[in-house]
């Protein structure tokens, strides 16, 4: 859809904020960026970077588009950026099957490069203004439970938070509420999803992959699916966390959807189940 619409609608839903989106979907001239978001009084919040940071070249060539996203969210007031690794074949082949992906990780220098590009990004946009968050994400080497502790361990809390995206610790076999009790002193960034977490199990016993399962609507609308957003929440809140809550649903819109009763739907949901 047009980017006008989307922020059009984003407004009268009552939203207070967006993120980037995809490179290049939203103006990069930060000057008319600003004038965009001023018009709807939406605030920039932060935008998604997959990046390869698992051998040291790569890590080097993913720190220059981890800098020109960083340098446009720094001119147009954002204040978190987001990192993900961005996966391969294998691990997209094996997105939520948390007993493969846990046999198929990274080895202990694929590790440490990424540990240590994670630290290179983190200080570059901390000098631009911005936190950086790591978002574990289905398909990558940061999905299964285990991976995000040990990234959680071996980075440096000043240095790197969490992007806590509900959905996607569901996905790849975690468990969100868990994971906002332990973490809530490192999250940086909060995505709110929902997942039908039978219809997730039945698209991967019939072999699906993730783009597939998000095809066949496994995140639903906020409420109608299997996470108790409410209790994580309160979680988060009992932590501390003070930060953005992102709403988002991972699916395919289509010409006669009503994207904007959908946006409606969800911002009534936060506000009579979670008091947000």
């Amino acid at each position: 859809m047009p980017y006008g619409r989307v922020f059009d609608e984003m407004a009268a839903a009552g939203y207070d904020g967006t993120e980037l989106g995809p490179p290049g979907y939203l103006p990069l001239d930060a000057g008319l960026l600003r004038e965009e978001l001023a018009r709807r009084h939406l605030a920039m919040i932060a935008a998604f970077v997959p990046v390869n940071m698992r051998t040291r070249s790569a890590a080097a060539e993913a720190l220059g588009g981890v800098r020109r996203t960083a340098e446009l969210l720094a001119a147009v007031g954002a204040s978190e950026i987001m990192v993900a690794d961005e996966g391969d074949q294998r691990r997209r082949a094996l997105a939520g099957r948390a007993e493969q992906t846990a046999q198929n990780g990274m080895t202990a220098e694929e590790w440490a490069s990424l540990v240590d590009g994670l630290h290179e990004a983190a200080r570059v946009c901390g000098d631009l203004g911005l936190t950086l968050c790591v978002h574990p994400h289905a398909g990558s080497y940061i999905e299964h439970q285990d991976e995000i502790a040990r990234l959680m361990d071996e980075t440096r809390p000043e240095l790197v938070k969490l992007c806590f995206d509900t959905g996607h610790v569901a996905f790849g076999g975690g468990d969100p509420l868990a994971v906002a009790r332990t973490y809530a002193s490192r999250i940086g960034l909060v995505h709110l999803k929902d997942i039908d977490m039978e219809r997730l199990r039945a698209g991967m016993a019939a072999g699906k992959t993730y783009v597939q399962l998000a095809q066949d609507d496994s995140f639903v609308a906020l409420g109608d699916g299997s996470l108790d957003l409410p209790a994580i929440v309160r979680a988060l809140r009992a932590g501390g966390y003070g930060g953005w809550l992102v709403v988002e649903q991972d699916r395919v819109v289509y010409e006669h959807t009503d994207t904007l009763a959908d946006a409606v739907r969800n911002r009534t949901y936060l506000k009579t189940a979670c008091g947000l």
